[in-house]
């Protein structure tokens, strides 16, 4: 990990997920970062205290890495950050190595306010490549940020319910008809996830 690196922070008694920056490492004894910002800890601003535990997922060099810690000290002035204790082990998943399904699913992705359709043209069991024609301006103020989170819903053969991912925007391409917007995915149900790998499976992902 590098000074700068984006955390997704999860406080282990609650599903929710939190961005933070990595400001400060001191090998071995404590990491910092910054306190993520108050809109986004709706509900969950009081269990972000010394000795709670939390789990951190960050992505290097196109592969997840990910691991467990206890929060130390908060502090408020001059800057809101947090000290996290340095991981005694940091577990690593190769997001490349995640075998890519070809296929056309129909789909939709939400940022922010805005609710995009399109397809998913590829999906592995990290991600997806959403496709969109280049006309749809709706969502030109936030599609081409990096980093956004986003929502991603669609429909897998022979599955009537609609899945849902909480994921996050990865890469983006303009093509001369449509838009390919690569999609990592940070928060699967248990569900979802197991119709999806079963999906892979049975194309032999």
């Amino acid at each position: 990990m590098n000074i700068g690196t984006i955390f997704r922070l999860q406080i282990i008694e609650v599903k929710r997920q939190l961005s933070s920056e990595l400001i400060g490492i001191d090998d071995g004894k404590y990491l910092i970062v910054k306190m993520p910002p108050l809109h986004t800890m709706d509900n969950v601003s009081n269990l972000l205290v010394t000795g709670n535990e939390i789990a951190v997922k960050y992505m290097y060099k196109g592969k997840i890495f990910g691991f467990e810690s206890t929060i130390l000290d908060l502090i408020h002035k001059p800057f809101r950050l947090v000290f996290i204790k340095y991981p005694e082990k940091i577990d690593s998943f190769d997001f490349r190595g995640n075998k890519r399904v070809e296929c056309f699913l129909p789909a939709h992705i939400k940022i922010a306010e805005y609710v995009i359709t399109g397809s998913i043209t590829d999906i592995s069991r990290a991600g997806c490549l959403f496709a969109l024609e280049i006309h749809d301006n709706k969502a030109s103020v936030n599609l081409f940020e990096l980093n956004n989170e986003v929502s991603v819903a669609f429909h897998l053969p022979g599955i009537e319910e609609e899945l849902g991912i909480e994921a996050k925007q990865r890469s983006v391409k303009k093509h001369t008809d449509h838009t390919s917007i690569g999609i990592e995915f940070l928060q699967i149900d248990s569900s979802v996830q197991t119709k999806l790998f079963e999906f892979l499976s049975k194309a032999e992902a």
